[in-house]
């Protein structure tokens, strides 16, 4: 009776060791089957993908080059206020620039007078209003606006070597009524360039010019009228001395 009872206890022991290993292998299955996310994993944003358009709140001096790529100018009627501080002794002119495509007007204002600059990007025509005497001049094809005009365009920041960017970040200022900013600035040879750009607009809003930590040239954005293309206010500047349009 005695040898019965201590068979069906061990039995019993041998019994309950199976089960808890089974009950053991069955939860570890299901813990390798379920495999929940890393929270820290998920939470990171989906990789920017080549070509995709960087994010304009990421402003930095790395990639401020590359966002300045994405812009594109609309058709636009610009004035600015330029300050030029030379020797000590400043002077002050105006600019007014008509941009439709590759057609510019540009109306400088200084105390020498006012002159009118006219192109298509292939052929410059500069008179001033004193004789109206028109000088026809071709354009080299690497010719920028900025060199024909005289005033300085954010495309210029693609230009320079990717190490003189010192500055590149995302703003709001109360001092432009252009929408959104990027600050933008490069230094080389000891001239330092500070940029406004307006993403609203793609346009420049002002533009620094800097010697030794002195101010050399300022040209402020005054007054900036989007036009639709084929505008007739178009048609009023795009125009010679004479009355006839030159890029018929």
């Amino acid at each position: 009776m005695r040898l019965l009872m201590l068979f069906a206890l061990a039995t019993l022991a041998v019994i309950g060791v199976i089960a808890v290993l089974f009950i053991g292998n069955f939860r570890q299955s299901q813990r390798d089957s379920i495999v929940l996310p890393d929270a820290a994993q998920s939470a990171q944003p989906a990789a920017q993908q080549p070509g995709e358009e960087p994010s304009l709140l990421e402003v930095s001096r790395s990639n401020v080059q590359s966002i300045v790529r994405y812009l594109h100018r609309p058709q636009y009627h610009q004035s600015y206020t330029i300050t030029r501080q030379m020797g000590g002794a400043a002077s002050e002119s105006t600019a007014e620039l008509w941009v439709s495509d590759t057609r510019v007007c540009a109306v400088l204002t200084s105390a020498a007078g006012e002159k009118h600059l006219l192109t298509d990007g292939q052929t410059l025509y500069v008179w001033y209003a004193s004789d109206e005497k028109v000088r026809q001049l071709p354009v080299a094809a690497d010719v920028t606006m900025d060199e024909l005009t005289g005033i300085p365009t954010y495309e210029l920041l693609d230009t320079l070597p990717p190490e003189t960017i010192t500055d590149g970040e995302f703003i709001t200022d109360d001092r432009y009524d252009s929408g959104r900013q990027i600050f933008a600035a490069a230094e080389q040879d000891g001239v330092r360039r500070e940029c406004w750009i307006s993403l609203d607009y793609g346009l420049l809003t002002e533009s620094i010019l800097k010697h030794e930590d002195e101010t050399v040239y300022d040209a402020l954005q005054t007054g900036l009228e989007i036009l639709a293309a084929g505008d007739e206010a178009f048609d009023d500047v795009f125009v010679l001395p004479d009355g006839t349009s030159p890029f018929q």
